[in-house]
């Protein structure tokens, strides 16, 4: 028996592989009756199975377990409408079947950056972005508080940057992009008075998800959240986690705590995506825009590089208003200037943005 991977199915094509079930719920159609909904995933990919009433197993689903290894035969197929599914023929727990099955933490997918190399690089991002003492010192008393949470947390359950460290990455790729254009407006509008403070831009780039690793709890089959998480929300808890930092440093002038918290408050935009206010200073717009675009990235990455069906184009991007992208050849000269480690940009499945409560 040939096992390969879930995320190494192609459309079309029976196959055996080993997933995990990551969720299962019952649904209603028009009509009043139910089917169910099952998610499965490996490191590289999560696909969601419809079972309807007259599948095969419709009797049985309801006995698999969220968070056990299956052996699968299936297949998949795309629909331009609902993008691609996963049609599963046979299924039985691994155990049954593969000796020394693996487990579900085996299947959770990690940045292909370490935690070394991303703290490496946030730390000369801060030295050089952040000029303001008090903001230097409340960012390293969070990351002494927090860094081995934030370590291993996603960004996200399923959006952007859903894989272990995944926020810890989706910080530097901000705090990346916060310095450059930090200093980039800072010099073009350098009759500004008071002028764009960079040092809030980094500061709320770095912390502007705190609240995530207190919304988000770890478990095996990935990340759920919280009832904090669900009653109250990442950018709130966030406030309040760097507001209590704050408190302790001696002398923290209130004004710059007040324009950092905006920023805070305010990064996903607009109410609609869960923003309790919108952007009100120059720095928090600025936040704000910075962390749609590496949101927005992550998930049109993740969309070309996870794409199988045929054609020019990826299925529907629901993080990215529902609509398709191309796949066309590449133009030009042999790219370079990759980041050294791993092999994929962003993540080995890297996603992206745009609900209110797995937002940016």
């Amino acid at each position: 028996m040939e096992l390969i991977k879930l995320s190494e199915l192609v459309d079309g094509a029976d196959a055996d592989c080993l997933a995990v079930l990551t969720e299962r719920s019952v649904a209603s159609k028009k009509d009043g009756s139910t089917y169910h909904r099952c998610r499965f995933r490996d490191k590289g990919l999560e696909l969601e199975a419809v079972i309807w009433p007259n599948h095969a197993f419709a009797n049985e689903v309801e006995t698999w377990k969220i968070g056990e290894v299956y052996h699968l035969r299936a297949r998949t197929r795309t629909d331009p409408k609902y993008g691609r599914k996963l049609e599963i023929h046979d299924i039985e727990p691994a155990s049954i079947s593969i000796p020394d099955a693996p487990r579900a933490e085996d299947f959770v997918e990690s940045s292909r950056f370490s935690a070394h190399s991303l703290h490496e690089r946030i730390d000369q991002l801060i030295a050089r972005g952040i000029t303001d003492p008090h903001l230097a010192r409340l960012v390293a008393m969070l990351f002494e508080r927090h860094g081995s949470v934030l370590d291993v947390m996603p960004a996200a359950q399923r959006m952007h940057h859903a894989y272990a460290r995944g926020l810890l990455e989706h910080v530097w790729s901000m705090t990346r992009v916060a310095v450059y254009l930090g200093e980039h407006y800072a010099r073009y509008y350098n009759d500004l008075r008071p002028p764009l403070n960079v040092s809030i831009v980094v500061t709320a780039a770095i912390v502007h998800d705190l609240g995530k690793l207190l919304e988000l709890e770890q478990r095996p089959t990935g990340v759920a959240y919280s009832r904090a998480g669900i009653l109250l929300g990442h950018i709130v808890i966030g406030r309040d986690m760097v507001r209590s930092v704050a408190r302790e440093i001696e002398g923290f002038p209130e004004e710059l705590l007040l324009q950092l918290e905006h920023a805070i408050l305010a990064h996903h935009g607009k109410r609609e995506f869960g923003s309790p206010v919108l952007p009100a200073t120059i720095e928090a717009l600025l936040v704000s825009y910075i962390d749609d675009l590496d949101a927005k990235m992550n998930a049109a990455a993740r969309a070309l590089l996870e794409s199988r069906g045929e054609g020019d184009f990826t299925e529907k991007v629901y993080a990215l208003d529902g609509r398709v992208l191309y796949r066309g050849g590449w133009v030009g000269p042999e790219p370079s200037g990759a980041e050294e480690e791993g092999s994929r940009g962003g993540g080995q499945a890297a996603e992206a943005v745009a609900s209110s409560h797995d937002g940016g």
